[in-house]
């Protein structure tokens, strides 16, 4: 009997995306993964592949449970318990399930708006990769190239990494630059300030690229108005 399962696509691609936000994506508006990745889910209970040994942030911020937006009647149950904690998000992250009290607190909040479950939360890469070994696991191949992560291509969190992802799939470098291309014409018809450097979208894309004889990436308001600071 096969695994039931559906495939949840977004209503707009990253090009549209660029163009729609009238910005880059950047490390301080990652729109793409709200918009991307973070859109599904609601109310449900879903199950991951997170674990702590992959980032500081995730070490920091997730636990076997994580509810993303706790009720209030949730947060009044956890006061001085020392299984749970707030994450900087204002999630609620479980830390320990042994603890009778602990479990039924969880079964009877699971009607938060989204909660995550993270079965590998403490699995160490030895760990991990044994197991992978040991079950036969396919891997995505490009891990066996060297990778150690493996996401969406050009994402601004991935730093000089980026500039091997484009190498070897430089037509996403081209999706890009024309995205941009467009992007710097809704811009224009929205009236919308543009630093001096954005005039092409090759240029736009030098400076997401962070390129050493470029600004940095910078903040922009919901309506895509770049903060006067960065003018």
């Amino acid at each position: 009997m096969g695994i039931k399962y559906e495939i949840h696509y977004p209503a707009q691609s990253m090009w549209q995306l660029i163009v729609a936000h009238k910005t880059p994506p950047t490390r301080v508006m990652r729109y793409c993964c709200a918009d991307l990745k973070e859109n599904t889910g609601m109310g449900e209970k879903l199950v991951t592949g997170v674990r702590k040994a992959e980032s500081r942030n995730r070490k920091e911020n997730q636990g076997a449970v994580t509810f993303t937006k706790p009720k209030r009647e949730l947060l009044n149950k956890i006061k001085g318990n020392e299984n749970f904690y707030i994450n900087r998000q204002g999630g609620v992250v479980t830390l320990n399930l042994d603890n009778s009290e602990t479990r039924r607190i969880v079964e009877n909040c699971y009607r938060t708006n989204k909660t995550l479950i993270n079965p590998l939360i403490e699995w160490k890469d030895d760990f991990l990769y044994w197991y992978i070994d040991k079950e036969n696991i396919q891997l995505n191949p490009l891990y066996g190239c060297g990778w150690g992560r493996v996401g969406c291509i050009g994402c601004p969190m991935a730093g000089k990494n980026r500039w091997a992802e484009f190498e070897r799939y430089p037509k996403y470098k081209e999706a890009y630059i024309r995205a941009f291309d467009k992007m710097l014409i809704e811009r224009e018809k929205r009236g919308l300030k543009t630093i001096d450097i954005w005039t092409t979208g090759k240029k736009v894309f030098k400076w997401w690229m962070e390129d050493e004889n470029l600004d940095g990436q910078l903040a922009f308001d919901i309506d895509g108005n770049i903060y006067e600071e960065y003018l």
